[in-house]
C-alpha cells in the first residue's frame, strides 16, 4: 500500500523543523554554560565572603524537630513501665529559674536554653529540673527545654506518624483544678492518637506566655495567661 505523496511531504518537513530546533536548543545551551558558570563563580564568592553563623544558632532544634521519631527512640521497643510522675504547678515555678549556687547545675543546652529566648536584655541559663524523686542528671533540661523538646516531638509523632512504642515526656501537669493549669495552655493527647507515648497532658510551650523577673537578685520566669485564675469562671446557669 503506498502513503498518500501529500503525507510523506509532511512527514519530512516535520523532521526538518525537529532538527532545526535541536540545532536551535544546542546553541542556546552552549550560550548558557557561560552564564551558568558565572553564576557558579560569584555563588562561591559569596560564600567565601559571608561571615560566620552565629554562636547562638539554634543546632539543638533543628536536630529535634528534623530528625526522625522513629530513629530517635528505636533503640526502645516496649512501653515504659515505670509509672510517670505528675507535679504540681508550684513545684515546677520552683525550678523555673537560673542556678542559686554551684551545687545546682545549669540546663545542658546553656547558650542555646529556652530562658535565653526569652528576654535578650535579661537572659540567663535555667536551673536543671528535678523530680521530688530524683536527683539532678547529667545531661538535664531545663523547665522551659522539656516542654519545648516534648512539644516538638510531639507535634512530629502526630504529623509523621511513627509507631513509637516508648514515652516522650518526662512528667505530666495538673489541669482544670485551682491554683493549677488552665486546659487551654495544656498539651493533650488527643483519644484516637499515641496516648501510650503521652499518657498525660503537660503545659504546652509558648514563648509569648513567659518573662523575666528577678527576685532577690536570682532571675526567675513568671508565666502568664496559664493559671486556672487567668480565666473567667462560666456563669453559673438558672435551673
Amino acid at each position: 500500500m503506498l502513503l498518500p505523496s501529500s503525507w510523506n511531504r509532511l512527514k519530512r518537513k516535520r523532521l526538518a523543523v525537529i532538527e532545526d530546533d535541536c540545532h536551535e536548543v544546542q546553541e542556546t545551551c552552549k550560550a548558557s554554560d557561560v552564564d551558568v558558570t558565572h553564576l557558579k563563580g560569584i555563588v562561591a564568592r559569596h560564600l567565601q565572603d559571608r561571615p560566620p553563623a552565629p554562636a547562638d544558632t539554634e543546632d539543638w532544634q533543628w536536630l529535634v524537630s528534623k530528625m526522625s521519631i522513629a530513629k530517635m527512640l528505636q533503640s526502645t521497643s516496649e512501653p515504659s513501665t515505670q509509672r510517670i510522675p505528675i507535679v504540681t504547678r508550684k513545684y515546677e515555678e520552683a525550678f523555673m529559674r537560673e542556678c542559686k549556687n554551684d551545687s545546682e547545675k545549669p540546663c545542658v543546652f546553656q547558650a542555646q536554653c529556652e530562658c535565653m529566648k526569652i528576654n535578650a536584655a535579661n537572659a540567663f541559663v535555667g536551673v536543671q529540673f528535678a523530680l521530688p524523686d530524683l536527683q539532678t542528671q547529667e545531661h538535664g533540661m531545663c523547665v522551659l527545654c522539656l516542654r519545648k523538646s516534648t512539644h516538638i516531638m510531639f507535634y512530629n509523632l502526630l504529623h509523621e506518624g511513627h509507631n513509637v512504642k516508648t514515652v516522650i515526656q518526662k512528667y505530666g501537669n495538673i489541669c482544670n483544678q485551682a491554683g493549677e493549669y488552665h486546659p487551654s495552655a495544656m498539651l493533650i493527647c488527643p483519644p484516637n492518637g499515641p496516648v501510650h507515648c503521652m499518657p498525660l497532658p503537660i503545659v504546652a510551650h509558648q514563648r509569648n506566655r513567659y518573662s523575666v523577673v528577678t527576685h532577690h537578685g536570682v532571675r526567675y520566669i513568671k508565666q502568664h495567661q496559664v493559671y486556672m485564675e487567668d480565666f473567667h469562671k462560666p456563669l453559673l446557669q438558672e435551673q
